[in-house]
């Protein structure tokens, strides 16, 4: 019995042994991490706010401004990354964890072409909404953004003038973000509004802005181009500022400003004969005063004159030498020339109320100049007929002297050539003549001079004397000295 029972304990106790040494140990999980950012396919800039997710599950993150993230504490593995953003395609990328390193992976994501974003709402750069005193030719610009990288952005721009529902300047599909708009009218209101596009959602409007151009300048200066033959007139200043102030189909010549600077008259072609018009110091409201028509031998040479009031027009119609108002109306006659002669050009001044005229015989180089009463009586012969050409006569401004030019060569050209011509003024009551062309370089002529405003200078044309040469305008002072050259290819000079 007790051997039996001693067995049976020792058999237990070695089953128990047994069993016990053969059981498996339990190893610990590993773990690892996994580096990684994110990036556009096409440019290869970081993307952030990235959904980072795993297959199998583990834990997510988001990418940082850099396009970065990581995971941590990811079971040893092969893992498949999961990249997430609205208006992008997912992307799946392949990872392997292991325990001594962490994965690394690099994903590329590129933008869901079959989701398109609008573009931005347009918004001012230049002039800024409100802006005052803006150049007539100004620069439009503005910003708008796409963030479909492959949407080709686009503009309409449309430009409206004060108090006018139309637009009067419509510009389709700009490819920039900005437009040179030229020729605007000075002080008037402008609004323009820009539509941006891509070509699959919808325009996006900008808001409606709006400047003003700045007041017309106050220049002292006109005179006329000629520009492939044809004339035009122009305001100008001393430091070179020009604006053309005629824009019709004729040429446009002669500009004589009014007394009190508010209106230009001016001779034009723009009909079947020669006018006399009047428009506004800037270009605008252009009227026809002369229902008779100004006439003579050469129409460039023919001149008019305001009245010292700047209520009427003095002009010529061959013999015949007319007063008329500036609204065309009390159209009469003032006197006539002699028979064979016409008249050419005239002045009228206001101390002492005289008049000035040059008249012209059978021949460009047959003239003469004389001294009328405001009624068209005549006082007294100025210049007679000298050998060679004579331009003018024009008015100091208390109406005692005179300025004229004479060809002192003497040529007598059936063509109106002139070899020398050159400037003088004369003393009317004392007949003293005194010549202010002695720095005129030689070959050349001056011609059209008139005084400056306060009387001390003189402005006048010079050009070569092969008639076909450009004409250029200078200023001198009032004895002649100190020639300056003020505007290339310009002629017929006024200065008030």
């Amino acid at each position: 019995m007790m051997t039996s029972r001693y067995i049976a304990i020792v058999f237990l106790l070695g089953l128990i042994f047994t069993t016990s040494c053969n059981e498996d140990t339990i190893q610990p999980a590993l773990l690892g991490s996994i580096e990684g950012q994110v990036l556009r396919k096409d440019d290869l800039t970081p993307i952030g706010d990235v959904a980072i997710s795993t297959t199998p599950t583990s834990n997510s993150v988001i990418t940082d401004a850099s396009g970065n993230f990581t995971l941590e504490n990811i079971p040893v593995g092969t893992y498949s990354i999961k990249a997430e953003k609205e208006d992008f395609v997912t992307k799946l990328e392949g990872v392997t964890v292991t325990g001594n390193n962490a994965g690394e992976v690099i994903i590329r994501m590129v933008k869901d072409t079959s989701i398109s974003v609008p573009p931005t709402t347009p918004l001012v750069i230049s002039p800024l909404d409100g802006a005052q005193d803006q150049l007539i030719n100004v620069r439009l610009e503005w910003i708008s953004v796409d963030e479909d990288a492959e949407d080709m952005l686009l503009y309409d721009l449309y430009l409206y003038e004060d108090q006018q529902s139309d637009p009067i300047l419509e510009v389709m599909d700009i490819s920039d973000n900005f437009l040179e708009v030229t020729d605007l009218q000075f002080g008037k209101n402008y609004y323009w509004q820009v539509s941006a596009k891509d070509g699959r959602t919808a325009p996006v409007f900008g808001m409606l802005w709006r400047f003003k151009t700045q007041e017309f300048p106050d220049y002292r200066f006109l005179f006329a181009r000629e520009i492939n033959g044809k004339y035009d007139i122009y305001s100008a200043n001393d430091t070179g500022d020009e604006i053309k102030l005629t824009d019709n189909t004729g040429s446009n010549w002669r500009p004589i400003m009014s007394p009190n600077r508010d209106k230009i008259a001016f001779i034009s072609n723009l009909g079947i004969d020669l006018h006399i018009y009047i428009m506004n110091r800037d270009g605008s409201e252009v009227t026809q005063v002369t229902a008779l028509p100004i006439s003579g031998l050469n129409s460039f040479d023919l001149d008019f004159s305001w009245s010292p009031d700047g209520t009427k027009i003095l002009y010529m119609r061959n013999s015949i030498l007319n007063i008329i108002n500036v609204d065309g109306t009390g159209l009469s006659m003032i006197t006539e020339a002699p028979p064979g002669t016409t008249f050419v050009e005239c002045d009228w001044v206001g101390p002492g109320n005289k008049i000035l005229v040059r008249t012209l015989g059978n021949a460009p180089y047959a003239s003469n100049i004389w001294l009328l009463e405001a009624d068209g009586t005549f006082i007294d012969t100025v210049i007679p007929d000298l050998p060679g050409s004579t331009g003018g006569g024009v008015f100091s401004i208390n109406g005692t002297k005179i300025l004229y030019t004479q060809d002192v060569s003497g040529f007598n050209s059936i063509t109106g050539r002139q070899l020398n011509a050159r400037i003088f003024q004369v003393d009317i009551n004392s007949g003293v003549r005194v010549d202010l062309s002695f720095e005129k370089i030689d070959g050349t002529n001056d011609l059209d001079p008139r005084y400056s405003p306060d009387g001390a200078k003189v402005i006048f044309t010079n050009t070569n004397n092969d008639g076909i040469s450009q004409k250029n305008i200078y200023i001198m002072d009032l004895d002649g000295d100190n020639r300056t050259l003020l505007f290339e290819n310009a002629e017929m000079p006024e200065w008030r």
